[in-house]
């Protein structure tokens, strides 16, 4: 009771104890829900290396079950943005029921080779189809099942091998050319706007010829010649979701049962949204053990300054309230910044591919440029007179407190945070640790975007620096909710508007939902370590390695950016 006393007087060591518990509480229930979630229905996991026809390396895990009877065997294909990890929990469910299952990264995704090329995926799932038919000896037939992007490359495959492939699932999204294709599934999630009811009732119409379908029947009921077809409309999934979706994994694993085995198996627990739930608790104590170490090193590396850290807060004469700031701050860069990804983006076309990772750069570049004639034009010459050498003196004054050891900490903060992301993530739900050629590609764009996001941290905490706050804490939760909306508000408006034909982006580009979700963690944490050093070289070096980071390991590979 009284080192409990003692723990709980103390509120940065309580919030490290809680942080370390809820680490623990996720992670643990994330182990044995991946290895170990049927003891009666036993695999296992291994990685595995594939070639395809034209040379490229794949990244794959094959999950056998125990015993090597004969019976089935999976192909399982990620979407867009994806990776192996993020279809592990429905490669687990399909292994369960005794099938074997290839789940693969596709070239230019995860940790397999070569660059992104849509046109060449189906050679990515042929090698995985090869394998299971010229490697292992117990597999019978062959079943592919694919999400989002891998939907579309599953369907081109089994129309190209209609006489291999046993039964096709697709996931959130599909062709009309589907005639040639066996033992069809639909499964699409109610919120999903890209796979709706009237479009799988049109290839439903297609695939068996009749005007009279339903989401739901089973069309023609016959899984032996391989004219099976069904549509199915999970009632609480969007896109997403759909793959860690209860209703969308069990109607995957019957399908599989019925057209390898010719009846539905016993019922067996879906794990899939558990490993799913406890994944995300975990980042969640990750987050805020990141947290609690900023605290730390912030004290250790910054300890001769702590006086200068307390006070740098209030030391400015002119103070501005958030209104204003939001009106003369917020809007204005952001405007600048649509009009510059407006303009660059329909030149870009002949200049460069429109890859994800350009896109976002172009983001960064026009958050910079509005960040410094904003503050340029607007806040010099509102009350003070405009000079460069002024400004050039506030650049000084940013960066004057211990720079070398800012820089180390900036570094030591992003590394730390990536690295015990990559812990407890890598192995479960999602793929986060970079290949050799990946650390490449970290330094190659950190070293791009370094000089941008320099500029954005210049101005953001210019701004900062004349709020009118009292305590730490408010001054940290107006700045992250600014840098959220400043980072966000034109990608959420593409993703609102995505069913509207816009010309200057790339259909991939409404996909960005991901890029929202880190922009958060990246705000949220880059504000605290700028609390903690009063260095803008700080916040600017983790920023700038944590984004490298995030484009590198969970953004498709198109070459060169």
């Amino acid at each position: 009771m009284v080192n409990l006393k003692r723990l709980t007087s103390n509120r940065t060591k309580f919030a490290l104890f809680v942080s370390i518990v809820i680490i623990l509480i996720g992670v643990v229930p994330l182990f044995f829900l991946t290895f170990f979630p049927e003891l009666k229905q036993s695999y296992t996991i291994k990685p595995l290396a594939l070639e395809t026809e034209d040379g490229v390396y794949i990244s794959a895990f094959q999950y056998t079950p125990k015993g090597e009877k004969s019976h089935g065997g999976v192909v399982v294909a990620h979407g867009f943005f994806g990776n192996k990890l993020n279809m592990q929990p429905i490669s687990i469910e399909i292994a369960k029921r005794g099938f074997t299952v290839i789940n693969l990264d596709f070239r230019g995704h995860g940790a397999s080779g070569g660059f992104f090329d849509r046109s060449k995926l189906k050679l990515d799932m042929k090698a995985a189809a090869d394998y299971l038919d010229y490697n292992l000896p117990y597999i019978t037939e062959i079943g592919l099942v694919g999400h989002s992007l891998g939907a579309y490359t599953a369907l081109a495959l089994s129309n190209t091998y209609p006489n291999r492939i046993n039964t096709t699932i697709a996931i959130g999204g599909i062709s009309t050319v589907v005639t040639n294709i066996s033992n069809l599934l639909m499964v699409s999630g109610r919120f999903d706007p890209g796979l709706t009811e009237e479009t799988m009732l049109n290839v439903l119409r297609i695939y068996t010829g009749r005007e009279d379908v339903e989401v739901g029947v089973i069309y023609d009921g016959d899984f032996t010649n391989g004219n099976n077809t069904k549509a199915f409309i999970s009632p609480f999934a969007d896109h997403w979701t759909e793959i860690v979706d209860y209703t969308t994994i069990y109607q995957t694993v019957q399908w599989l049962e019925q057209a390898f085995n010719g009846e539905k198996g016993d019922n067996i627990f879906i794990t899939a949204p558990a490993l799913q739930f406890f994944s995300y608790f975990s980042l969640a104590g990750i987050i805020a053990l990141n947290s609690i170490l900023v605290v730390y090193l912030g004290h250790f590396i910054f300890k001769h300054k702590k006086a200068v850290l307390e006070t740098r807060i209030s030391d400015v004469d002119k103070k501005i309230s958030i209104h204003k700031l939001i009106i003369y701050y917020t809007f204005p860069v952001e405007l600048i910044q649509i009009t510059f990804f407006l303009f660059l983006s329909t030149l870009s076309e002949d200049l460069f591919t429109l890859s994800t990772t350009n896109i976002t750069l172009i983001l960064i570049i026009g958050a910079a440029i509005g960040s410094f004639l904003i503050y340029n034009l607007i806040l010099l010459n509102t009350g003070e007179k405009y000079s460069i050498k002024d400004f050039f003196r506030r650049v000084k004054e940013l960066i004057s407190l211990k720079p070398r050891h800012s820089i180390i900490f900036g570094a030591t903060i992003a590394l730390i945070s990536i690295l015990s992301i990559a812990a407890i993530w890598h192995w479960s739900v999602q793929n986060t640790l970079p290949t050799l050629r990946g650390v490449g590609s970290i330094i190659l764009i950190t070293i791009i975007s370094l000089p941008f996001f320099f500029i954005r941290e210049f101005y953001f905490r210019s701004i900062q620096g004349k709020l009118n706050t009292s305590y730490k804490y408010e001054e940290y939760f107006i700045m992250a909710g600014i840098g959220i909306f400043i980072d966000n508000f034109l990608i959420v408006t593409i993703i609102l508007v995505g069913k509207m034909n816009l010309a200057y982006l790339p259909p991939y580009a409404l996909y960005m939902l991901a890029w929202v979700i880190f922009s958060i963690i990246q705000n949220c944490t880059v504000t605290w370590v700028y609390i903690h050093s009063r260095n803008i070289l700080s916040s600017t070096i983790f920023i700038s390695i944590f984004y490298a980071w995030m484009m590198v390991v969970f953004f498709p590979s198109y070459g060169f950016l």
